[in-house]
């Protein structure tokens, strides 16, 4: 789709916006929808929709303000992103000598949430997200599962506490069309059950969603 793009932008319409980067399923940017479905422009194949004699209707991203055609405005996703604070809290007051070693095994428990490339087809599907748009979403979310996995954290409980807020873990309709606009396959409606029980874990119920 994403070379049919750059024909149609090259021969026929030079006004068209879209977003494209890497061209190979890493960078996130050619984020958009086909038959209102999110998709990466750059993943999906034309030929066989072609062959079946079919005409697609491509749209923009859905749940993120449109700017021009195929372009939204991602502000209000990596405002949520950045609210998980997706960086790590050690908690050492002092930079230690030697680097901390963590086996495979307990990192393995948030190796699909570090493969996240933040391209947002999850918060297009995300039907909470239409009921409320200030509802954290399944990026930002699995992206702070990424952080209350990692074993180097040290900021957990106070983690949780701050994804149980009003619009956060347990706001999510569980219907799971995050986990089928994921381009990667990586499941973030699996993360925000995880933030789930693990908040029961620590004790954090106050919320019954």
């Amino acid at each position: 789709l994403l070379d049919v793009l750059d024909l149609s932008k090259d021969r026929v319409d030079g006004s068209l916006a879209y977003r494209k980067r890497c061209g190979m399923m890493i960078c996130g940017s050619c984020g958009m929808r086909m038959y209102g479905r999110a998709i990466l422009a750059c993943k999906e194949r034309m030929k066989p929709i072609v062959d079946r004699g079919h005409v697609p209707v491509i749209s923009a991203m859905g749940n993120m303000p449109v700017l021009k055609d195929l372009v939204v405005d991602m502000s209000p996703f990596w405002t949520k992103i950045k609210n998980m604070k997706p960086w790590l809290e050690t908690g050492y007051e002092e930079i230690p000598d030697k680097e901390f070693i963590h086996s495979q095994e307990e990192m393995n428990p948030i190796h699909k949430e570090a493969l996240c490339i933040m391209c947002g087809c999850c918060v297009s599907e995300c039907n909470s997200m239409e009921s409320d748009p200030e509802f954290f979403g399944p990026a930002a979310l699995a992206k702070g599962f990424r952080f209350v996995g990692d074993p180097r954290d040290r900021m957990k409980v106070e983690r949780l506490e701050d994804y149980n807020d009003d619009h956060g873990t347990r706001h999510s309709t569980c219907c799971y069309f995050c986990n089928e606009g994921c381009p990667k396959g990586l499941d973030p409606r699996d993360a925000i059950a995880k933030l789930g029980a693990e908040s029961i874990a620590q004790g954090i119920d106050r919320d019954m969603g």
